[in-house]
């Protein structure tokens, strides 16, 4: 365990909500360097994804101050964004590649944590993609092992620091997250059906 690295995961917020994942070993001379090196290495499916992401939120964000006047026309573009939003969830879920999709468990600003048999040393650089469904987005980054921990049936949990990222990108994981422990909050406070309700349906 590399209790540094460790030490910048756990500074940003994990939500426990499984999203798609995609993986590929790499070599750490292979891990851009730069800025510059991870613009140039980043595919422009996953630039396409997320600039339509930020046009959303920058265009919504003024109507916020208009009050009533602006209710009708906020709603009528969030509807037009939700069809973009939904033809870029049909063209990311094509993206596969060559590398290993997996479901993690969990993930936020710092990295993502999935449980797998396969072994991997503390070190392991991965090229990672993150597949944001609900925010109909895709993050194409660079992780690595910064901690294995034991599980059951010979099954290891790998906690994976982001190393290479754009900021605009772990800023949308950073709001996925927060978005993902609304909708999870919501859930708990919906009251459970009554049984008697329930027979009264049958």
């Amino acid at each position: 365990m590399n209790s540094e690295r460790l030490g910048e995961f756990e500074q940003y917020f994990q939500i426990n909500e499984s999203i798609r994942v995609n993986l590929f070993a790499v070599s750490n001379d292979e891990v851009p360097q730069s800025q510059l090196e991870l613009e140039d290495d980043i595919p422009p499916l996953f630039r396409l994804a997320n600039e339509v992401s930020e046009l959303e939120q920058s265009s919504l964000r003024p109507l916020r101050n208009l009050g009533d006047i602006a209710q009708e026309l906020a709603t009528f573009l969030q509807a037009q964004s939700r069809k973009i939003d939904l033809i870029m969830s049909h063209i990311l879920a094509s993206e596969q590649a060559q590398d290993n999709a997996i479901q993690c468990d969990s993930y936020g600003g710092g990295g993502i944590r999935f449980t797998s048999p396969d072994v991997h040393p503390i070190g392991q650089a991965f090229r990672t993609k993150l597949f944001l469904h609900h925010e109909a987005s895709a993050v194409y980054c660079y992780t690595e092992v910064v901690a294995i921990e034991k599980q059951e049936s010979e099954h290891y949990q790998y906690t994976m620091l982001f190393t290479a990222i754009r900021a605009t990108d772990q800023e949308l994981i950073v709001r996925a997250s927060l978005h993902a422990q609304t909708r999870q909050l919501k859930k708990r406070q919906e009251p459970e059906p009554n049984q008697a309700d329930l027979n009264s349906d049958n």
